[in-house]
């Protein structure tokens, strides 16, 4: 039901897309189970800051994960598999597996599959999507999705009406019915407690079942200028959770959205490209009616990201330049906010975060583009900028880096890439990097006090494949 992937690498040289972004953006909101910390986390949906993370979490992602160029042309394919792995510390890689397919039952019916396993300490995701599509007259597409998780109350139901395809152009609408089987799984599981029986100590009950409503238009290539609109909403849910004493349950309602933009000048030689993308969550959390739950606060999450990226070629080389600039807000306010949160004391710090980061990652690839060895040389850096009055040692909004004491303020390092490409179809590639900062700040900003400088900032590799 589509065009071959041979022909579709040929003509994909040049463009980018947030198609897969977006994705990553999705499975937080539909597989909450898997996120970390589970259903019941109380940090945020999307798991911005967690103590988990070294302070170079951020610029390992950019350095292993694929570029919007490369989710371009994984788009394009109807058959394929790649991989990302990359040391994230001493004890644990980021490890994003994804594989999809498209099985024709005829000319108007198809099968739909796709895999993502992702682990990276703001999720342990083995998530797969399984599909329906049916094509009706013309480019008129209707279909639907549904989650496959070892979580029964956490499936989810997808529909959605599709008009065009990906690469000329196209619109998507898709509600999404979230967590659908809940209640009554709960209901199993809260009539299943006893006191011989720890497993369903903790169910929970929506009173406002959340629902997903999202759009995606894509425009065509007009006068070399194409456009990507992505945007989610989900709607408002409330929760009552139950926990063993009956007198410490407690409400949780929440809120989240998101929204991706992308304009693009595509030459045959050069792309130029401006992207938005911005993720919004909150939480409130309050005792249940006649419960003694000893919290009550809210978190508020909110991400921007204006990038800009410009792509050329000569001849074999290509040459790449991404930059983004951000204003995140991470907010911790209430009458009663979690004491847990630091990591050497409990102490109960609300805060008021705002951070303008600066990413950058410039590279130069050789690569033949049939097939033969590549090469590259990278330049990844984050300044992280964090907003708010100093403290008496100099430190800008230093409650916040007391609770989270990950955040240095720059990281820089250089990249060597070496791979071989088999053919368009199949390609590998490893690289590994040099630390220009040394680590030589902590994760509050402070100089550290013991430790040696470092020089080596992790090793990486990807593989790629289509049939």
């Amino acid at each position: 039901m589509g065009r071959s992937a041979s022909v579709f690498a040929q003509e994909s040289g040049g463009h980018a897309t947030l198609f897969q972004w977006e994705q990553r953006v999705r499975n937080f909101m539909l597989d909450r189970s898997h996120n970390q910390g589970g259903t019941h986390f109380n940090r945020g949906l999307f798991r911005e800051h967690l103590n988990e993370m070294s302070p170079e979490h951020e610029i390992d992602l950019m350095t292993y994960r694929y570029t919007l160029m490369d989710d371009y042309k994984w788009e394009l394919e109807e058959d394929a598999y790649r991989l990302s792995l990359g040391s994230l510390n001493a004890t644990n890689f980021a490890v994003e597996n994804t594989i999809k397919s498209t099985i024709d039952i005829n000319a108007k019916n198809a099968v739909n599959i796709a895999g993502y396993h992702a682990e990276n300490l703001r999720a342990n995701r083995f998530l797969f999507y399984l599909g329906y599509q049916h094509t009706l007259a013309g480019k008129h597409q209707l279909g639907m999705t549904h989650t496959v998780t070892r979580e029964k109350a956490d499936l989810d139901a997808t529909f959605y009406y599709r008009y065009g395809t990906f690469s000329d152009g196209m619109v998507e609408v898709d509600v999404t019915v979230m967590d659908w089987a809940s209640n009554v799984v709960q209901d199993l599981a809260a009539d299943s407690r006893n006191r011989y029986n720890s497993r369903y100590e903790t169910t929970y009950q929506y009173t406002n079942s959340p629902e997903l409503v999202s759009l995606k238009l894509v425009s065509p290539l007009i006068h070399n200028v194409r456009v990507e609109l992505l945007g989610g909403l989900q709607t408002y849910s409330r929760k009552v959770v139950t926990q063993p004493a009956d007198t410490l349950n407690f409400v949780d309602e929440e809120w989240a959205h998101y929204l991706g933009a992308l304009l693009e000048y595509n030459h045959p030689n050069f792309t130029v490209g401006v992207t938005y993308q911005r993720t919004f969550s909150k939480l409130k959390r309050a005792p249940a009616e006649n419960s003694r739950y000893d919290l009550n606060f809210g978190n508020l999450q909110v991400t921007n990201k204006l990038g800009f990226y410009a792509i050329g070629k000569l001849n074999f080389l290509r040459l790449e330049q991404w930059l983004g600039y951000g204003d995140n807000i991470d907010r911790l306010e209430g009458e009663k906010v979690p004491g847990d949160l630091t990591p050497f004391s409990f102490e109960r710090i609300p805060f008021d975060y705002l951070e303008k980061p600066v990413t950058v990652k410039s590279r130069i690839l050789y690569d033949p583009g049939d097939s033969g060895p590549t090469a590259g040389f990278e330049f990844h850096a984050e300044y992280v900028h964090p907003q708010g009055e100093k403290a008496e040692n100099g430190v800008r909004n230093y409650d916040f880096r007391r609770t989270y004491p990950i955040i240095q303020d720059y990281n820089e390092r250089l990249t060597f890439t070496l791979g071989y490409r088999f053919s368009r179809n199949f390609n590998l590639l490893a690289g590994i990097s040099y630390d220009l900062d040394m680590d030589k700040q902590s994760g509050i900003g402070l100089p550290k006090i013991t430790g040696t400088p470092t020089w080596f900032d992790g090793g990486f590799g990807r593989f790629t494949i289509s049939w």
